[in-house]
């Protein structure tokens, strides 16, 4: 009988402490899952946080390079838009002052032309001239000065204009030649005088400045 009942508790005791054993063993290993689980989580969030940065930095410096990319196209716009603007401002020039060079030398045939026409006018003679001879003179000086009109109007018609001043015009450095100055008594100091050889001009540009006596 006694042996009987201590069976009974040893194995009842052997159940119980299976069970503790069960349980503490179930728990552990629950503990660990978690810790592992817990384990996992922060590298993967550290992960994250790091390809997170790797990214902010990479659109940054996108960002930049977008810009200085910006910047570099905005000013070669702008070089371009220049240099055609100055090419476009040199083809002008030389279609406009491509006969410059041209007109400069046709300026001498008008000077003599104009001399001609001042020597050959019968008016102006001091000496008393045959009738036939004045009418061949006078009709001599009329063809001069045709010839003088119709040149000054195919002058302007390319642009080539008279720097004509007259007495007590303010001299113009940019458009007259001092070429002598003389002091005049009631006069003003600086003004033009006496005009030697008209200037010219072609549109804007100056090729000839008007040649002047000044009033000192």
């Amino acid at each position: 009988m006694l042996v009987k009942i201590s069976r009974s508790l040893l194995s009842s005791n052997r159940g119980r402490c299976a069970l503790m054993l069960n349980k503490y063993t179930t728990e552990s290993s629950n503990n660990e899952s978690g810790n592992e689980q817990k384990t996992e989580q922060t590298e993967v969030t550290k992960n994250y946080e790091i390809q997170m940065k790797e990214l902010e930095e990479k659109l940054s410096k996108s960002e930049e390079e977008k810009l200085e990319l910006k910047d570099k196209f905005l000013r070669a716009m702008a070089e371009t838009e220049n240099t055609r603007v100055r090419m476009r401002k040199q083809i002008d020039d030389a279609k406009i002052f491509g006969i410059q060079g041209f007109c400069k030398d046709l300026l001498e045939v008008a000077d003599v032309l104009k001399l001609a026409i001042e020597n050959t006018d019968p008016k102006k003679s001091t000496d008393p001239l045959d009738n036939n001879v004045f009418e061949r003179l006078d009709s001599m000086h009329q063809g001069l000065v045709m010839t003088e009109s119709r040149l000054l109007k195919i002058f302007e018609k390319h642009g080539l204009v008279q720097i004509k001043p007259i007495s007590g015009d303010r001299f113009d450095p940019n458009l007259h030649e001092a070429i002598f100055r003389v002091p005049i008594p009631n006069k003003e100091s600086g003004t033009v005088e006496i005009i030697s050889k008209i200037g010219f001009k072609l549109h804007d540009r100056v090729i000839r400045a008007a040649q002047v006596g000044v009033v000192q």
